[in-house]
């Protein structure tokens, strides 16, 4: 079910409703959203093709009580595990190990088979062929049930807290299979850790006024994202482009490109911003998702702004554990490639093949790039600074020109226009101060926003094919700027430029003056926007609603 359709409206209204008038009564009100919850994610989105079939719910009813029983289990040897007498602790150490290994088997096996078995086939069948070794690999198609990746970390980070005993066990099996299915952020984030909404779960929820105009407020700026923004654009622009990209000049996939930024930022915070509101008309918080992440300085603050339940989710459930940065600098370093590896095969979208490994690869050396930077010696002699950025610089350089010539078979002048870009953007990067003037800030978050906008060739493209033959035009040799008259049309040319520069606007504009004046507006005023709200939705929607980008991931 889409929240940007007539079915999710008709479904809404009667949950609130029915929601609040057991308000009082817990287990009632319990049952009630849970079934609800059930019902919306077995329902779900009327697509073409169809979206993943009802039964899936037995995926996530597994998830459920396996890390339910999971974390009953580790609890009841808690306090063995602590004896002093290593007769006792050591059986039930091994018992709690068992537990969360039971845990993070079952919902990670789940989760890789529905979405890596065909890039582990295909990579080995990529990898076969290069060694002129051909191997044979069975066809396996898998349909992804659409928040499998949500899902699984949320109920994990159950499992793993109450392994390491900084939450206790879920005594009612109710709250904890709503904790797990909660239908607004149920398929598509946020990502809910249980510490943060059990507790909710076990109070009774309060009726507010403020709660209702917040609520209502995260809804209208959600939709008016997802659809005004993101469906029109995609629709009118960047999914001809992508879906045939040997037909446009380099111009237009760049622009394609920034487009796709503002359509995905769009897209992911919009349904975000109504998950959030819809929380909050029944009561409940649940994490923010997005801070404005294309006014990030770097790459690291970009990832901070941008999916944080996701990138906070790795950092304390991965990063910390495997040490942080508190061990080696080598160490340091592989902790960080890892982590931010597996943030962007996280993303990874079934059929797309090498695109996440080179994405995520991408994200990791800037990562690490971001970390060096930093913390380097910046007033040491002059000589050795540049020395060291001089040779990285070369050696990401030459790294740069191996992919490309090799890994995305691009001509050899693109390569080397390709390794030339990267050593520029290197050596700009680390010649600028860390902070300092006005100046200064717009270089980094210009240049951390381009990176951003040019790796989402990887991100978007359908397949590794698409993704080389993208970059193959958007380094061709054609006019850079042209653009065919009539593609970019005044009115999507206003869509891209107002949301481009609304992302770029102070946080306080939107959250603070914008929600002051919808709390002011007359109930008629706020009809009208509402209903001029629907009418736009209705008009661009008019062949069906458009599924929500994350559902692929």
């Amino acid at each position: 079910m889409l929240f940007p359709s007539f079915d999710f409206l008709v479904f809404i209204v009667p949950v609130l409703l029915v929601f609040w008038a057991a308000s009082g009564r817990p287990i009632a009100r319990v049952v009630f959203l849970l079934g609800a919850s059930y019902f919306f994610y077995m329902a779900g989105p009327k697509l073409d093709p169809p979206g993943t079939p009802w039964y899936y719910a037995s995926l996530l009813l597994f998830s459920t009580v396996l890390d339910f029983a999971c974390g009953h289990a580790m609890a009841r040897h808690a306090n063995a595990a602590q004896s002093s007498d290593e007769a006792v602790a050591g059986p039930a150490r091994r018992a709690r190990n068992a537990a969360l290994g039971l845990s993070l088997v079952g919902n990670l096996g789940l989760l890789a088979y529905f979405k890596y078995t065909d890039f582990f086939f295909a990579i080995a069948t990529d990898l076969g062929d290069a060694l002129g070794v051909p191997i044979a690999t069975p066809v396996v198609r898998t349909l992804l049930p659409v928040g499998i990746s949500f899902y699984t970390f949320q109920s994990l980070s159950y499992s793993i807290d109450v392994w390491r005993g900084r939450l206790e066990p879920e005594p009612s099996f109710l709250r904890f299979a709503l904790f797990v299915s909660f239908f607004p952020q149920l398929v598509a984030g946020p990502i809910v850790r249980a510490s943060e909404f059990l507790p909710q779960l076990h109070r009774r929820p309060r009726l507010s006024a403020a709660g209702m105009e917040e609520g209502l407020f995260r809804i209208f700026k959600g939709l008016a994202k997802k659809v005004l923004l993101g469906d029109w654009i995609a629709s009118q622009f960047t999914d001809p482009i992508f879906a045939s990209p040997e037909m446009y000049t380099s111009g237009e996939i760049l622009i394609a490109l920034y487009a796709f930024t503002l359509q995905l930022y769009a897209d992911f915070s919009g349904y975000s911003d109504i998950a959030i509101g819809v929380a909050r008309l029944m009561g409940y918080e649940i994490p923010e998702n997005f801070d404005r992440p294309h006014q990030a300085l770097d790459i690291g603050e970009f990832w901070r702004r941008w999916h944080m339940t996701l990138s906070t989710w790795l950092r304390d459930y991965l990063f910390f554990p495997l040490g942080g940065s508190r061990g080696s600098v080598g160490r340091t370093y592989f902790n960080l490639w890892l982590t931010m590896f597996l943030v962007g095969m996280w993303h990874y979208k079934v059929g797309t093949s090498w695109n996440f490994v080179i994405y995520a690869n991408l994200q990791a050396g800037a990562i690490l790039f971001n970390r060096w930077n930093r913390i380097r010696d910046r007033r040491g002699p002059a000589g050795r600074r540049w020395a060291s950025v001089l040779g990285l610089a070369t050696l990401s350089g030459a790294a740069m020109f191996v992919l490309s010539l090799w890994g995305l078979d691009l001509e050899a002048s693109q390569a080397q226009f390709v390794a030339g870009l990267t050593v520029v953007a290197f050596v700009v990067v680390a010649s600028l101060p860390v902070t300092g003037t006005p100046l200064n800030t717009v270089m980094h978050v210009a240049l951390t926003f381009h990176f951003t906008v040019l790796s989402r060739v990887f991100f978007r493209a359908e397949t590794f094919d698409n993704a080389k033959s993208m970059l193959g035009r958007l380094l061709g040799s054609d006019p850079l700027l042209a653009v065919r008259p009539g593609l970019l049309t005044p009115w999507l040319l206003a869509a891209l430029i107002g949301g481009t520069a609304y992302h770029f606007t102070p946080k306080r504009w939107v959250d603070d003056v914008a929600f002051g004046v919808f709390r002011r507006l007359p109930g008629p005023v706020l009809g009208i926007a509402m209903g001029l709200l629907t009418l736009g939705i209705m008009k661009i929607a008019s062949s069906g609603p458009r599924a929500f980008i994350y559902f692929d991931f």
